[in-house]
């Protein structure tokens, strides 16, 4: 369905917008200079005159879906700070999937991406990390997020289903080789997405952060 963008609104937020728009809709694989230009009504050339390359865009895309620029005023210790910061990005990779897949093939560049990253190790370094350390310690919260949004899957109906499919698996575990998981089904099942087992596992993260902290 064609996004129209008037010429009175052409800008490259705009224009930015509708790509995301488009993966969000159609994965990744969807998104090319030629398929935008069609879905905002422009020329393929024209829109080459606000992205020179399909690089430039994606770098564009990556920036609004992480939301950075649109961090609220962070308040508390330092792990108040990273716990809002974490749960943040789960929010944005969640709603923008796609971000897992273009982090993957390439890395952030864009200035606006490092917002979050510029909060999270100042918090740290405020609370008494050297600056090697706190860039370490907020790669791990970082790698923490990305990693579960990526296994867990969208929307409580999914997760719910794959919920029964991973407890149908561990309740058909041999027990002689498998003396606990065999009777873990609901146990393992838990851990399949969820807020609580975000937390629970963000919990871990930044108590592992305090415990060296205290050293």
């Amino acid at each position: 369905m064609a996004v129209g963008v008037s010429n009175g609104n052409r800008s490259r937020e705009a224009i930015t917008k509708a790509a995301l728009a488009l993966v969000d809709r159609e994965g990744l694989g969807a998104l090319s200079m030629r398929r935008l230009a069609a879905e905002l009504e422009m020329g393929t050339m024209t829109l080459y005159g606000y992205f020179r390359t399909k690089e430039e865009l994606l770098e564009a895309v990556v920036e609004e879906a992480a939301g950075w620029d649109r961090l609220p005023d962070l308040e508390g210790g330092w792990d108040e700070q990273l716990r809002a910061l974490a749960r943040g990005m789960r929010i944005a990779l969640s709603r923008h999937r796609s971000l897992i897949e273009v982090r993957l093939r390439r890395p952030i560049a864009g200035p606006r991406s490092f917002r979050g990253t510029e909060v999270g190790i100042a918090a740290l370094v405020d609370a008494g990390f050297d600056r090697a350390e706190a860039a370490r310690a907020f790669r791990v919260v970082f790698l923490y997020v990305f990693g579960f949004v990526a296994f867990s899957d969208p929307g409580p109906e999914i997760t719910g289903e794959r919920r029964r499919a991973q407890a149908a698996v561990a309740a058909q575990l041999p027990p002689d080789e498998f003396p606990l998981l065999s009777e873990m089904a609901a146990e393992m099942a838990a851990t399949m997405g969820g807020d609580e087992q975000f937390e629970h596992g963000l919990d871990v993260v930044l108590e592992g952060i305090a415990a060296r902290l205290r050293r």
